[in-house]
């Protein structure tokens, strides 16, 4: 639950906590590439961060590159 009311700040999705961190991180590069291909975003690096940031994943200059780069 939110601790928030209006708020999404959990994953909803049955099993997305038991994700590891590979795996959120992964995800969340899949969301970031849709929003920059439908245009909501141009700078997919600097969403990724913030995204990753956001769902309190902690994350190295070298791997936003590499995940960015490679994927």
């Amino acid at each position: 639950m939110a601790e928030h009311p209006g708020f999404q700040d959990a994953p909803i999705e049955d099993g997305a906590g038991d994700a590891s961190r590979s795996e959120q991180i992964r995800g969340i590069l899949v969301q970031v590439r849709e929003d920059v291909k439908m245009g909501h975003a141009h700078d997919e690096a600097a969403l990724l961060r913030q995204r990753l940031a956001d769902a309190g994943i902690s994350v190295s200059d070298d791997e936003i590159e590499r995940y960015v780069a490679h994927e």
